[in-house]
């Protein structure tokens, strides 16, 4: 899938920044689907709705750089799923 390479990278950057920074409620959401392993469509699902329950649930924990990225990542993710 295109939409990996576009995905991972900035992806795995937001899980680091909160590391980092100790976010946890964002880390908890995430980390229930990632790292993907088995069905990547399945499992890219996954990760869209731990996204969209970011943005919802945790959008006050979030920087504003870091709501930006979260939100590019959400429309690359759905635009993927839409091609198919």
């Amino acid at each position: 899938m295109k939409m990996m390479i576009k995905v991972l990278p900035k992806l795995n950057r937001l899980i680091d920044v909160w590391c980092e920074r100790r976010c946890l409620k964002p880390l908890c959401y995430i980390l229930q689907e990632y790292p993907l392993y088995m069905d990547p469509i399945e499992e890219w699902k996954g990760v869209l709705e731990s996204l969209k329950q970011i943005k919802i649930i945790c959008c006050h924990e979030l920087t504003v750089k870091e709501r930006k990225i979260l939100s590019e990542l959400i429309v690359t993710i759905q635009e993927a799923f839409s091609e198919e």
